[in-house]
C-alpha cells in the first residue's frame, strides 16, 4: 500500500519542483524589469522640460566664506586646494562642512579668487589660487 502511495505522490513531487523552478524565473524577470523602469524614470525624469528640478544648494555663510578666503591667500600660486585638503587642514572653530567647501570654493572660483586647475580622482575639482 505505501508504495502504490509513493508512486502516486512521485509526480507531484516534480511538479512542485518545475513550479519552483518556473517561480525562480519569473521572479529574475520581474527583478530585471523592475531595474529598467527605474532607469527609464530616471531619464524621463532628466529630460522632461516640464519638470524643473532645482538643484538643492546650501546657502553659503559669510563668515565661513571669508574664513576659507584669508586661508587661501597665504597659499602661494603653484598650491593644490582642494575641499577635503581644506577641511584635513583645519580652518578653525566653527568647523566648515565638506559640503560647506565645495560650494565656497565654487563661489570663490565665480568671484575670480580660484581657477579649476584640473580634475583629479573621482571627479574632484583641484583649484589654483589666481594671483591677485
Amino acid at each position: 500500500m505505501r508504495e502504490r502511495f509513493d508512486e502516486a505522490i512521485r509526480p507531484l513531487g516534480g511538479l512542485v519542483s518545475e513550479l519552483d523552478a518556473e517561480i525562480a524565473r519569473l521572479e529574475g524577470e520581474l527583478s530585471e524589469l523592475r531595474e529598467l523602469r527605474r532607469n527609464v524614470k530616471a531619464v524621463v525624469g532628466k529630460l522632461d522640460p516640464s519638470k524643473p528640478r532645482p538643484r538643492p544648494r546650501q546657502s553659503i555663510d559669510l563668515d565661513k566664506k571669508n574664513r576659507v578666503l584669508g586661508h587661501i591667500l597665504n597659499y602661494p600660486t603653484s598650491a593644490d586646494i582642494t575641499a577635503p585638503g581644506l577641511k584635513d587642514n583645519g580652518l578653525g572653530d566653527p568647523p566648515i562642512s565638506l559640503g560647506m567647501l565645495y560650494g565656497i570654493l565654487q563661489e570663490l572660483r565665480d568671484d575670480g579668487y580660484l581657477r579649476q586647475d584640473r580634475v583629479g580622482k573621482g571627479g574632484q575639482a583641484i583649484y589654483r589660487r589666481v594671483s591677485v
